[in-house]
């Protein structure tokens, strides 16, 4: 059954590569299939089934959780999008400081360093800002 949420480009590429293994099938087990299973639901009378569009739509395929609660769930509420979306969000900036912290040891620049880590998770670097990573890592250096 396939779920349809807002997400951000470079995060939608980010949960592929690091959680999916490269692919759009969400299992049980993952990272993310754990992490979007509490906020499944039955979608609300006024859901229209119609597929949405646009760049921030991340499509996904739900596992079969096998759970009565949540055998016929396909729904994510636009709160627990947020959530997960936040969530999302602090896994790929922690990622990226724990391989910055290591990778600027070495002779690398700031630049170099961000750009390596997004090649690394696939990330197109279109769906980045350059200067907003490296003003959080930044904040996270200097705590």
């Amino acid at each position: 059954m396939k779920t349809y949420m807002n997400l951000k480009p470079c995060l939608q590429e980010f949960v592929v590569c690091a959680f999916l293994g490269g692919t759009r099938k969400v299992t049980a087990v993952d990272t993310f299939g754990k992490l979007i299973k509490p906020w499944l639901s039955l979608p609300p009378k006024d859901y229209d089934p119609k597929i949405p569009a646009g760049k921030n739509i991340f499509e996904f395929e739900l596992p079969n959780y096998e759970d009565k609660n949540t055998l016929y769930n396909f729904y994510i509420s636009p709160k627990g999008e947020k959530y997960i979306a936040t969530m999302l969000n602090e896994m790929f900036l922690k990622q990226m400081f724990v391989h910055l912290d290591k990778i600027l040891k070495d002779s690398y620049r700031i630049k170099q360093a961000i750009y390596d880590y997004c090649y690394s998770y696939n990330i197109s670097f279109e769906y980045i800002n350059y200067e907003s990573l490296k003003k959080s890592y930044y904040r996270h250096r200097n705590k």
